[in-house]
């Protein structure tokens, strides 16, 4: 394999191993995967997922030509204890040069037992459990088993500044940790707007319907503001929540779950995409909102404030904060939208493509390998 940065060097052969391939993580591996079977060739990639996420795997990532593995997954926990047999089974049989681990799940599995003449670790938390808006005890507890479990890491690949500033807070070795921003392919897909005729102003949500992702607090706070604005929302009940606001509202589509490009179509059609998140390791659908010129108003949860840089690129809030959110919305006017639309599509551009993404993640592997 040829690199820019000298003679070609051998393809690693590779492990992901992910608990749960629906949202942000699968984008992740989709944007990651498809490229790296290309750099490293045939029957050097295998990714083990849950079997009940099958039919959510991206086709650009189903087609790449890498191995699949499955494990059942019936509930989180029962998840683990099976992800863990299947993932040695997975060793056993393919026997690679490095494991690279995405999300809380899959970094317990792969770290959890020594493994003779084991292969390299990787782990991406996507998202530090952490950070979550859990009782204190609970975070002290996963806090400590990070804290134990990246002793077994060979570096921890971290998706946002954020990210890495919360591992070092806890105590993790700076040395093993290595930012490398999410990102995502320069060019859209190309497919045309959905239609949404509507004179208001149109504000597109993205995302599981639970709490991390705030769905709720936005409704709370447009609520008021329903004469202005036309809410679309893409999206499901992935970890819990659903979609019972009370009376219905007459301002608020729910339009269901869709694809990479189905996200994209929806977008096309926005005014501005909404993130109003408690908490966010990154904020994927502000970067593909900032690609196609699409003004975001979110959070200043985690990543998201790194994105947006404190309100430089967007309109940013107090994570939480509904009054804050709605005293944001009052004061949106098209003026505003599109010429924050340009400036985030530049952000984008200079910050997020995936190719710098997917040659760093190259640059880590080799370096583990030669070590």
């Amino acid at each position: 394999m040829a690199s820019e940065h000298g003679p070609a060097r051998a393809a690693p052969r590779v492990l992901h191993v992910c608990d749960s391939i629906v949202g942000g993580t699968g984008s992740y591996l989709a944007e990651l995967l498809p490229p790296q079977a290309e750099r490293y060739g045939p029957g050097q990639l295998m990714l083990l997922i849950p079997r009940q996420h099958r039919d959510d795997v991206e086709p650009r990532l189903r087609d790449s030509g890498i191995a699949f593995a499955y494990f059942n997954r019936p509930n989180r926990l029962a998840g683990m204890a099976i992800l863990l047999f299947a993932y040695l089974a997975c060793l056993r049989r393919f026997r690679p040069d490095i494991v690279h681990a995405h999300s809380f799940g899959a970094g317990v599995c792969t770290r959890l037992l020594p493994i003779f003449g084991r292969p390299r670790i990787a782990f991406c938390p996507h998202g530090w459990a952490f950070n979550m808006q859990v009782k204190p005890l609970v975070r002290r507890c996963i806090i400590l088993v990070e804290r134990l479990l990246a002793l077994r890491a060979d570096r921890i690949l971290l998706i946002s500044e954020h990210e890495r500033e919360s591992a070092e807070e806890v105590g993790m070795a700076a040395a093993k940790l290595v930012t490398i921003p999410n990102a995502i392919a320069t060019d859209p897909p190309p497919v045309p707007a959905v239609p949404w005729n509507d004179s208001r102003i149109k504000l597109l949500f993205v995302g599981r319907f639970d709490r991390q992702k705030g769905l709720d607090l936005l409704i709370d706070a447009i609520r008021p503001l329903g004469g202005k604005y036309s809410v679309r929302v893409v999206g499901r009940p992935v970890v819990g929540g659903g979609t019972d606001f009370g009376a219905p509202l007459d301002f608020v589509d729910f339009v269901g779950w869709r694809d990479r490009d189905g996200v994209s179509a929806e977008m096309k059609a926005a005014d501005a995409v909404i993130v109003p998140s408690r908490w966010e390791g990154f904020g994927l659908v502000a970067i593909e909102a900032m690609r196609l010129g699409r003004p975001v108003i979110a959070s200043d949860a985690g990543g998201l404030n790194d994105i947006l840089d404190h309100g430089r690129y967007g309109v940013s809030f107090p994570a939480g904060d509904v009054v804050a959110l709605r005293e944001a919305l009052a004061r949106l006017d098209r003026e505003w939208l599109g010429r924050f639309g340009e400036i985030g599509r530049q952000r984008f551009l200079t910050e997020y493509s995936a190719d710098r993404m997917v040659r760093q993640v190259d640059d880590v592997y080799h370096e583990l390998v030669a070590h």
